[in-house]
């Protein structure tokens, strides 16, 4: 039992949801800040990612996604999640939605003000995977796919999504 769940063992909802909400949010800051070479830590090793219509499939496919976002030179972006609901709730596994909205562009800040490039539905399956030593846990996102709701015409993501 992780010290995080009650005597029965299962995680309450409450405390799931502030787990999973700091991952995801762990997970944009890497991307925003950082130049996401460590996004695939966030991830199962045999995770699936998916952007509208393309999927990659392992931590050396979704590696690539981000070496090839970040060798396209210098991007501002800031990922902004909000809504996040939780759809199921089991031990070890957890189904989650939450919006996304993205201002991005290329170049070097300061951008000049833009509007949103993106607004997206994120759907996840998180599960519990063990720590080396056993002794603790961690989620891990197992699936993701981001589902475009609204998107600038003509305007070009940083990574694949055909």
């Amino acid at each position: 039992m992780t010290a995080d769940a009650p005597a029965g063992g299962r995680p309450t909802l409450a405390l799931a949801h502030t787990e999973l909400s700091m991952l995801v949010t762990a997970l944009w800051f890497e991307i925003d800040h950082g130049d996401g070479s460590a996004a695939a830590g966030f991830f199962t090793a045999d995770a699936e990612l998916t952007f509208s219509r393309r999927t990659f499939r392992g931590a050396d496919e979704i590696d690539g996604v981000y070496s090839d976002r970040a060798a396209r030179g210098p991007r501002v972006s800031r990922h902004l999640m909000s809504n996040f609901h939780v759809l199921r709730h089991e031990s070890d596994l957890v189904e989650a939605v939450s919006a996304l909205v993205l201002y991005a562009q290329d170049g070097n800040p300061p951008i000049a003000t833009t509007v949103p490039v993106l607004v997206a539905d994120v759907f996840d399956r998180f599960v519990r995977v063990a720590e080396p030593d056993e002794a603790a846990s961690r989620w891990l996102i197992a699936s993701r796919r981001i589902e475009n709701r609204f998107l600038v015409p003509g305007d070009v993501l940083a990574v694949p999504t055909e």
